[in-house]
């Protein structure tokens, strides 16, 4: 516990948050678009992981291996987020609820989303917490086929978001119409879902002792983020917009679980 607090603190919250004001200062080179906080937080977790990596030491296949599965799941996730939103211009309806009070004052609203991008350096650095037990520990087989099955999840988080883009790009579906294609006729948030899947996943399976069941913080904190803030602010924009339709989609699909 007392080597995860000072590694954390000396060498991977500085990298972190490092990594969030550089992404800061490109949220002010590409004129404003608050979508691209959401590819800090993808990066910064890849940040964290190779902090800790390197910590521990790359010469074993092992944790080359472990290194390489979150560099899949921040490719994935950054480089959807990159293209579909940054590239695109895509304004993200949520930041404008966010920011809306700060629409004509420029220098406060920079400040809040200054301390937007650092509050979200210290949610990653609790998140990401379950890499230094991963990275700490050398896995048995049946450890290795766990962390494993993260490509399994990653996979259907990148197809649920790939079925929501497609539905989002269709020029022949009814206006304020809701996507149920794929995994989102059985589940609202698939995406969210199979990335907490991702995460739970590399906390169980770094588990070696009891001391390691705190690796566990991490999916509880990105469980309670998504639940808590993420889901709901983002069902309170559909219900607005899309009223009736969207209540009874929710009555009949589950929050989270594909089934």
């Amino acid at each position: 516990m007392q080597e995860l607090i000072e590694i954390g603190l000396k060498k991977v919250l500085p990298g972190i948050l490092i990594n969030q004001i550089a992404f800061y200062s490109l949220y002010k080179i590409l004129k404003n678009n608050e979508c691209i906080v959401d590819v800090a937080y993808t990066v910064s977790h890849l940040v964290a992981g190779s902090i800790y990596a390197y910590h521990f030491g790359l010469s074993s296949f092992e944790n080359k291996f472990k290194l390489g599965l979150l560099a899949l799941w921040t490719a994935r996730l950054a480089g959807f987020l990159f293209y579909y939103r940054i590239m695109r211009g895509f304004r993200d309806p949520r930041y404008d609820v966010i920011f809306q009070k700060y629409k004509k004052e420029t220098l406060k609203r920079d400040v809040v989303v200054f301390g937007q991008y650092i509050f979200q350096g210290f949610i990653v650095f609790v998140t990401s917490s379950s890499l230094y037990f991963l990275f700490k520990n050398q896995l048995n087989p049946f450890q290795l086929a766990i962390l494993g099955t993260s490509i399994f999840w990653i996979y259907f988080e990148g197809l649920a978001d790939h079925q929501l883009q497609q539905f989002k790009d269709s020029k022949n579906k009814p206006q304020n119409s809701i996507c149920q294609d794929g995994l989102w006729k059985k589940s609202r948030h698939p995406n969210l879902f199979f990335d907490l899947m991702t995460w739970t996943t590399i906390a169980i399976a770094s588990i070696k002792s009891r001391h390691d069941c705190l690796a566990l913080i991490s999916p509880l904190v990105l469980y309670y983020v998504m639940a808590g803030l993420t889901v709901p602010l983002t069902e309170k924009l559909m219900k607005k917009k899309r009223g009736d339709q969207f209540i009874q989609y929710c009555s009949n699909t589950n929050k989270f679980l594909p089934i």
